[in-house]
């Protein structure tokens, strides 16, 4: 996982390629605007009215046009037009730049946590009222990012890497990462790198949580107990499409991999399950963040709040398979469509003022780590 964009078709789309995309969390950033058609419900003649919200694109951005955008409209009377915002490095800088020429090109967008927290320190974002977006305000941490003068990001949805495993070659399916470390030796696809969720699984298992990985001295602790579980992993993964031809091709058992994208090659013929580990499955969130030059503060407020309302969240889960930020009591979703998206666990949360804090060291030191002999 990096927090590099990635696109993931939702599970009734119809191909099975996927490319780099919104989950991958946790290493480097990016996402560049596009000019983007005006969705089917906007007429032409209310253009200089729409409200422009870009989103990672595919058919994750889609899934906002067919389906939230039009339901806010039609809640709200407030057209909007989604602008895409594809993989790339220059997404920071360019909406800094057009910042500061008073041009954003939209007035919300979708970043990942390491991006609210770096168009933070540049000051991209607008510190809204905590009274003016009540529903979001409510929500809590970590799906509301706060500064002291206002909150800048309210999540906009979750995702989670679980344990993924084949049924057919691992009987009875195990329930806990600990699995990992016991003697299988080849079994696992494992994702390698500074952004690997294996820091936080590791940290949490068997150091008390995230905090271990603050200094150098705790990272490398937590690095010599993902050694101990070499001799069982066949495959180090950084491109999720090479994991997930391993597993349709039944190259190995199983490993860490993306929720809804493995429910979706399983909902498409190939043999996994997607399993939250008792300890809780690896976290991470989507922000809507407004680039502080934008005018449109009402309209942006009213869309915060409607997002968090059990409506839109169920058309997160319900329509873009994605998985809702409000608890389940709060949802009007059966047991099976929640479970589908989501689980009611504790989840894992990404470490990630600690990875933008030792990038450059949790990277040298991992490959370091896959360098030595097991």
């Amino acid at each position: 996982m990096t927090d590099t964009p990635r696109d993931v078709p939702t599970h009734t789309a119809g191909a099975a390629t996927l490319s780099l995309s919104r989950r991958r969390v946790l290493q480097g950033i990016g996402v560049t605007t596009a000019i983007a058609a005006l969705p089917p419900f906007i007429r032409t003649s209310k253009a200089a009215e729409i409200l422009k919200i870009s989103t990672f694109g595919g058919a994750f951005g889609q899934g906002f046009s067919d389906h939230l955008f039009p339901a806010f409209t039609r809640d709200t009377g407030i057209a909007v037009q989604r602008v895409e915002q594809p993989a790339g490095t220059q997404f920071l800088l360019q909406l800094g730049q057009a910042n500061a020429a008073g041009t954003p090109p939209m007035d919300l967008c979708m970043a990942v946590d390491a991006q609210v927290l770096r168009g933070r320190a540049r000051g991209l974002w607008r510190e809204i009222n905590s009274a003016n977006v009540s529903k979001a305000a409510a929500l809590g941490d970590p799906y509301v990012r706060r500064t002291d003068k206002g909150i800048d990001g309210v999540a906009a949805m979750a995702y989670f890497m679980t344990l993924v495993v084949n049924p057919t070659l691992l009987d009875p399916l195990p329930d806990s990462w600990s699995v990992l470390w016991e003697k299988h030796p080849n079994f696992w696809g494992i994702q390698s790198g500074g952004s690997s969720p294996m820091l936080e699984i590791a940290a949490n298992l068997y150091f008390g949580g995230n905090a271990i990985l603050e200094t150098h001295d705790g990272i490398d602790k937590v690095l010599a107990k993902i050694k101990e579980i070499k001799p069982n992993v066949k495959l180090w993964w950084q491109d999720e499409g090479t994991m997930q031809t391993a597993l349709q091709n039944e190259e190995l058992v199983g490993g860490t991999y993306v929720h809804d994208t493995a429910v979706y090659l399983q909902q498409n013929g190939t043999s996994v399950r997607s399993i939250f580990p008792k300890e809780g499955a690896v976290q991470g969130i989507n922000y809507w963040c407004q680039p502080s030059s934008s005018k449109r503060t009402q309209e942006v407020d009213a869309f915060l709040d409607w997002s968090c309302s059990p409506k839109a969240q169920a058309i997160i889960a319900l329509k873009m398979n994605s998985a809702p930020i409000l608890p389940r009591s709060q949802l009007d979703l059966t047991d099976a469509e929640f479970a589908l998206v989501s689980s009611e666990g504790a989840p894992i949360h990404i470490a990630t003022e600690a990875r933008m804090k030792n990038a450059e060291y949790l990277e040298q030191q991992f490959t370091r780590m896959l360098m030595e002999s097991a």
